[in-house]
């Protein structure tokens, strides 16, 4: 199965389970932390040479930017949980 084919299959997962909008968002946000834990993995290996337990600058800049792409998608998540109030 071609990565393309497994992503569909992920999003028609999450589409099913939680309807087409919030489905998506699902899928944003699991791809999201694969994306953190691929990259975290890396991190793992390139640390910076003055400091050992810190990964690379260019790793940790990643690392905030996934993680405030997921923030702003789980709020979104959230947003569309809450009950609509009638205008």
């Amino acid at each position: 199965m071609s990565k393309s084919d497994e992503r569909a299959e992920r999003l028609e997962h999450f589409e099913f389970k939680f309807g087409p909008l919030r489905g998506r968002v699902a899928a944003a946000i699991d791809l999201l932390s694969d994306a953190q834990i691929a990259v975290g993995t890396h991190a793992a290996y390139c640390k910076q040479p003055r400091d050992p337990d810190r990964p690379t600058r260019d790793i940790e800049e990643v690392l905030e930017r996934l993680a405030a792409v997921k923030d702003l998608l789980l709020d979104v998540q959230r947003r569309l949980q809450q009950p609509r109030t009638p205008p």
